[in-house]
């Protein structure tokens, strides 16, 4: 009984259906190429960030991960490389410019600093006053 149990839990883990604790993770940051925000607001108002995702080959766009305090927001842009850990994937040679907006909402201090992780290259930074 033991048996068929492990089999069947074994199966399970490594089916399409299921997560393959094997797979290589193929999470990458991605790069950000611009950062857009107000350089000013009203207290109390919330507003919006886009950042402009650089993306193409074998790269997608996952998530992006927000460390925020009243003063800050540090943001991490997450994507996925279907070539990571993987010999049989051939990748197009292209590069794409994708925009992703983020809602920031108060309460804010003034000045507002905002940080975007950047992959291998330099953060990039925008400071919003907050009147």
């Amino acid at each position: 009984m033991k048996r068929i149990l492990s089999v069947a839990l074994l199966g399970l883990l490594v089916s399409p259906i299921g997560c393959n604790p094997f797979a290589p993770d193929q999470s990458v940051e991605l790069g950000v190429s611009k950062l857009d925000a107000p350089a000013s607001i009203p207290s109390g108002s919330s507003f919006a960030v886009v950042l402009t995702v650089v993306l193409g080959g074998c790269l997608s766009f996952d998530r992006i991960d927000v460390d925020r305090s009243t003063a800050s927001a540090t943001f991490t842009v997450w994507g996925k490389d279907a070539s990571k850990g993987r010999k049989d994937i051939v990748c197009p040679d292209n590069i794409i410019q994708e925009p992703h907006t983020y809602q920031l909402n108060p309460p804010f201090s003034s000045p507002f600093q905002i940080t975007v992780n950047n992959g291998r290259l330099p953060p990039l930074t925008a400071t919003v006053q907050v009147q």
